[in-house]
């Protein structure tokens, strides 16, 4: 067993780095706020009441401010890349422990962590992006402490670094699960089998353990409000006899079913299949070995290909109030590193290992179609703002008055052409922002002097009386405004 943590080659780090950064450029280039990003510049909201305190600390640190945080974006996502880069270094020498070391099987062991479609969310986000990009590195070192390591001196080091997952961004949990099973299946086809169980069970005791100290030192002091204590709380049983568990793992399976469409489902498909083949061709070697655990094994590594699809969305499928979004598939990355174990550690994918950069060439291609789709979308949605903030000015609005949304804005019709070709950009787009009473239109339109005040939902529901046509001030295909006194509303037609 290893005695010490893998060793680190700064060629493959800088390999992975520029790799990584290069399916970030279209994100880079853009450079525009992705969702919450557009309350965090005008407000230098943090992440403290969801319980990720040191995603507060690190951006805080940086501006070397104690209040709000800065916007420096793209060397926040830039600087979460490098950190990831050395962990997915660290990765691919252990998966390929006693394999040649060469550049293509290093990108296949590693560059997953990082892309991969569904993080194209993480990477977007130009305060966030910075903290999952470190959780989801300390994910992976929490995997591969050594596990030559005393029982006691593992659990410690991998406790820690759980906690900083946490205290970062909690879904990457998810990676750390996954991870842990994937070494569980190399371990397993090495022979070591007591070895295997010894790692996963100090690994999983870990987890609980680190969760039941943030639990009572993070969630009950710092997590509240009226978004991120509902979204935290866990299901109850009744919750999963009423159907609640498996509303939540029909999401999922709509999300990864937006990506797996057509051609590229088929392609990924097989991909995975033959990982999954590579797993349980251990199946009966492992059976014939003459111990119990061997044997034991050997069942275990039938579930693995449907365990890992399921720890895609993972522990969000057990909060009550979840949010299924790309964001949270931060594990999709070990389904890809699976199927790529295929390419590595068996005769035949080795002749035609090649053939495993196929899924990463698309990868780049949804990234960079994902760049110029969320282009498209910025310059369209911000003339729309501003041509209806012009009319609300030429209306006679003034700051304390109060306006009222209805509707939702239009698509841009470029980003209708491109979700129609690649329907995951639906998901994976920012989500439009004008749209009713939700909070982020309010704060687009406060992004070009438009400053009104958020209403709870009986005041926005009393407001429709403004909608009459002895209030209409001004009316376009697209936009209707009225006024009552200090009180405006308008009227989005989606057009």
């Amino acid at each position: 067993m290893d005695q010490s943590w893998p060793k680190l080659h700064s060629r493959h780090v800088w390999l992975l780095f520029l790799l990584s950064c290069l399916f970030a450029l279209p994100i880079f280039l853009v450079n525009v706020p992705y969702m919450d990003d557009n309350a965090r510049v005008l407000y230098g909201y943090t992440w403290s009441r969801s319980g990720r305190i040191f995603s507060t600390f690190l951006m805080n640190t940086l501006g070397l401010r104690s209040r709000d945080v800065l916007d420096l974006a793209p060397l926040g996502q830039i600087l979460g890349l490098l950190a990831l880069s050395c962990s997915g270094a660290l990765l691919a020498a252990r998966l390929l422990r006693g394999r040649r070391m060469d550049d293509l099987s290093v990108c296949l062991c590693a560059l997953p962590l990082a892309v991969q479609p569904f993080f194209l969310e993480n990477l977007s986000y130009k305060f966030d992006a910075l903290p999952m990009l470190m959780a989801q590195s300390c994910a992976v070192l929490a995997a591969l402490v050594p596990e030559g390591w005393s029982g006691r001196r593992l659990f410690v080091t991998c406790a820690a670094f759980l906690f900083a997952v946490m205290c970062f961004y909690q879904p990457a949990l998810n990676t750390f699960l996954a991870l842990a099973v994937l070494l569980f299946v190399c371990d397993t086809c090495e022979g070591r089998d007591q070895a295997a169980w010894r790692a996963l069970g100090l690994r999983v005791a870990a987890l609980g353990v680190t969760y039941g100290v943030y639990h009572f030192v993070i969630i009950r002091h710092f997590v509240h409000g009226s978004y991120a204590g509902p979204h935290s709380g866990t299901m109850s049983l009744h919750d999963v006899l009423s159907g609640m568990l498996w509303n939540n793992l029909q999401q999922a399976r709509a999300l990864l079913a937006s990506l797996l469409h057509g051609g590229p489902g088929i392609v990924l498909g097989l991909f995975y299949a033959l990982g999954a083949a590579f797993v349980w061709s251990g199946v009966l070697p492992a059976l014939r070995r003459a111990d119990k655990v061997a044997k034991l094994n050997a069942l275990a590594l039938v579930s693995v290909p449907f365990l890992l699809v399921l720890l895609v969305p993972g522990i969000v499928l057990i909060l009550a109030d979840t949010v299924i979004a790309p964001r949270i598939f931060m594990s999709f990355s070990a389904c890809v590193i699976l199927a790529n174990l295929f390419f590595l550690q068996t005769a035949v994918g080795q002749k035609l290992r090649w053939l495993a950069v196929v899924p990463l060439l698309y990868f780049y291609v949804v990234s960079f179609d994902f760049g110029n789709a969320m282009q498209a979308q910025e310059q369209f949605e911000k003339e729309q703002v501003e041509r209806l903030a012009s009319m609300l000015d030429d209306a006679g609005f003034r700051p304390g008055d109060d306006l009222f949304l209805y509707g939702t804005e239009a698509e841009a019709p470029i980003v209708r052409n491109a979700i129609t070709a690649l329907p995951y950009l639906a998901d994976v787009l920012p989500r439009q922002q004008i749209s009713d009473d939700a909070f982020f239109g309010y704060i687009r339109l406060r992004q070009v002097g438009i400053d009104s005040r958020e209403h709870t939902p009986a005041e926005w529901e009393t407001a429709h009386s403004l909608l009459k046509t002895s209030h209409l001030l001004h009316e376009t295909p697209r936009f209707a405004v009225y006024r009552d006194g200090h009180r405006f509303a308008s009227r989005l037609t989606g057009l």
